[in-house]
């Protein structure tokens, strides 16, 4: 089988899927990924500013794990950690004099999404609050996002606190890189050191929903009556990771559900397709004066995209722009180049080179070049019998 070296200018173009879902959502806002390609796969009014309540925690902990040196320091809770805190949030009961770990706080941000929590993270790396959000903008403006600031660790109601859920996917796909913060956001039970345990809030609510929450690998929920209900979340179903968040239902379960729903459908209705298989054949290629008179070429590569499951392999076409014949007196690695669509939508292009050695058949060359042979041969009787004639006439 003869390969072709792909370029390494070669791409694999991304297949947008937006506003593909045909789930009815309860959320106003949010934005659906498939993280293996990091691809959109569903998404609405996602670049919208709006208050996203505890769903700020993502960041105060990411923030607080990049200022961290030690994660099981002890730290000591004091009154300003934990006093003032608005009735209304959810906090862990923390007590003034306690000792815990940063690992115990980080953790405690995460799953019950304690106030007092990320309270005490924040003062106790950068000695207030106010110095604290400074650092969390901070990073913002690190990753270039422009629909998002942060007034408090909290993620109570201000109007210099806010995101889009494309920032905040944005973030929470920044943190996930973080191993400290993946296992915590994975995390749905933990022990603290103080002997207590936490537990995640989708647990809390799953305790009335009673639903089949497995797919879901991680998450963080938010509520504010300003923002109403967030929901962050990772799942992962069929080899393909999945990353949604979700800004602003009216009512409780619902961000939860929509997350179920959502995760549902594209679970139920896509999947990786093979588009090309390694030994698709491209295109043949003739050549001049070799002992092969024609090479097949074969992709050599294997392209999958994550399609629906009506995927029919008849609708996918392969283009080639090139060289169509080879002489082996001109062997051009570089062949030409190849495009690959589905439904009209491109989805893979490459350069192609060659790496077949040719070899001369002195007899193709004959057969191919007859007449020029005809005129050399006769040139050279011609020249014979001009020797020879000239050679007589000197005998005599």
């Amino acid at each position: 089988m003869k390969k072709i070296i792909i370029s390494l200018f070669s791409f694999l173009l991304c297949i947008s899927i937006i506003n593909a879902s045909e789930v009815s959502l309860k959320s106003k806002r949010y934005i659906l990924y498939n993280m293996n390609e990091n691809i959109v796969l569903d998404a609405k009014k996602e670049h919208e500013r709006t208050s996203i309540a505890s769903l700020t925690k993502i960041m105060t902990v990411i923030t607080a794990i990049e200022n961290i040196d030690n994660l099981d320091k002890k730290v000591t809770i004091t009154s300003d950690m934990v006093d003032h805190i608005a009735w209304d949030v959810m906090k862990f009961g923390f007590k003034k004099g306690e000792k815990v770990t940063y690992r115990d706080l980080l953790y405690a941000a995460i799953l019950p999404s304690a106030a007092d929590a990320v309270n005490a993270l924040a003062i106790s790396i950068s000695g207030s609050e106010k110095a604290f959000v400074k650092k969390m903008n901070a990073k913002v403006n690190e990753l270039g996002l422009k629909d998002t600031k942060f007034a408090n660790v909290v993620g109570l109601y201000d109007k210099n606190n806010y995101s889009s859920a494309y920032d905040m996917a944005e973030i929470l796909k920044y943190s996930l890189k973080n191993e400290t913060f993946k296992k915590v956001f994975t995390t749905r039970k933990y022990k603290m050191t103080n002997g207590k345990t936490v537990r995640s809030t989708l647990v809390w609510y799953n305790d009335k929903m009673k639903e089949d929450i497995s797919v879901i690998k991680g998450s963080k929920t938010g509520h504010i009556d300003e923002s109403r209900f967030c929901f962050a979340s990772i799942a992962s179903a069929n080899g393909v990771d999945y990353l949604f968040v979700t800004l602003n239902a009216q009512n409780a379960p619902d961000h939860i559900k929509d997350h179920l729903k959502e995760y549902k459908y594209f679970i139920d209705n896509y999947s990786y397709k093979d588009i090309v298989n390694k030994n698709d054949k491209i295109l043949t290629l003739e050549t001049k004066y070799s002992k092969e008179k024609y090479t097949d070429i074969y992709s050599g590569v294997q392209i999958s995209k994550y399609l629906k499951n009506d995927f029919n392999k008849d609708d996918v076409v392969i283009q080639y722009e090139g060289i169509k014949k080879q002489s082996v007196f001109n062997q051009s690695k570089k062949l030409g180049h190849v495009k690959i669509t589905y439904k009209d939508e491109v989805i893979y292009e490459s350069d192609i080179f060659n790496n077949k050695e040719y070899s001369f058949d002195i007899f193709s060359f004959i057969k191919e070049n007859k007449t020029m042979f005809i005129y050399i041969f006769c040139g050279l009787v011609a020249l014979i019998g001009v020797f020879f004639v000239n050679k007589k006439m000197n005998y005599i």
